[in-house]
């Protein structure tokens, strides 16, 4: 099995799961622990998966993130600008998955990155889901978000640094608690994706180049594969997802997530 390959078949699983609400850490996790899919240097292929995805999320949302990158400023220069508020509600709510993942990255990596967390975490997403759909009004636009509420999102984004929550499933369940329709959930949940994606690749970056490891010719394939593909894949995704989300509910991820969690439990009990 070429390294090529390799690089595709995750990227493709990246593209796939990092926006569907379905956990991309719980799906990497397994690909590489059955089907031992490995490519060299983890790090360095981790940074290539994250910036595939990073420009799927700029390329998508280019006129939302210029558009908030000039409310912010023009909220620092104290000119009006309609903008201004949902800038400063995306940079908050990235704070407490940031500070959590930056302080907590080698326990978390250490002692939660194993398909039987993925068991318990992907059967709690589902139920929540169902839960969510079931109990909770969501009918407002992203411009009803109050500060509180986008503070409640970044908040249970922490809980997504646990492989198997999926960062989009619980931003977006949270977004619906708070009353945004589902389409506008997601919408927040990948604006908020821009911050949070750019900063782990900027780490990981730096970590991968603090090792002074060099990069072999096959892994550097690798790395433009992954990128490719994560990106490619990812806009699509992004695309699918948002236009699902304004006619259907989010139970066929739940039943997906029940789904799975079942398989791995099967395949670590048998």
């Amino acid at each position: 099995m070429t390294v090529a390959f390799m690089a595709f078949v995750l990227g493709l699983i990246q593209a796939l799961t990092e926006f569907l609400p379905v956990s991309s850490s719980a799906h990497l996790i397994l690909a590489r622990t059955w089907m031992h899919f490995d490519i060299g240097d983890g790090l360095t292929f981790d940074v290539a998966l994250h910036l595939g995805t990073l420009i799927a999320i700029v390329v998508y949302f280019w006129r939302d993130l210029v558009a908030l990158a000039r409310g912010f400023v023009n909220s620092i220069l104290r000119r009006p600008d309609p903008m201004s508020r949902m800038a400063w509600y995306v940079i908050i709510a990235c704070i407490p998955a940031a500070a959590v993942g930056f302080v907590f990255e080698k326990q978390i990596e250490t002692y939660l990155r194993h398909p039987a967390v993925t068991v318990v975490t992907l059967i709690l997403g589902a139920l929540v889901f169902l839960w969510v759909e079931k109990r909770f009004r969501h009918d407002a636009p992203m411009e009803k978000l109050t500060l509180g509420r986008a503070i409640t999102i970044g908040c249970v984004q922490v809980l997504s640094l646990v492989p198997g929550i999926s960062r989009s499933g619980s931003t977006i369940v949270a977004g619906m608690m708070c009353g945004l329709r589902r389409d506008e959930a997601a919408r927040f949940s990948f604006l908020l994706a821009a911050p949070i994606t750019f900063g782990a690749v900027l780490k990981k970056s730096l970590d991968l180049f603090g090792s002074g490891t060099p990069i072999p010719h096959d892994e550097k394939i690798a790395l433009v594969v992954g990128i490719l593909t994560s990106g490619i894949g990812g806009f699509l995704v992004i695309r699918f997802l948002l236009n699902f989300l304004r006619k259907h509910s989010l139970n066929v991820f739940a039943w997906y997530r029940i789904a799975l969690a079942l398989v791995v439990l099967a395949v670590l009990v048998f």
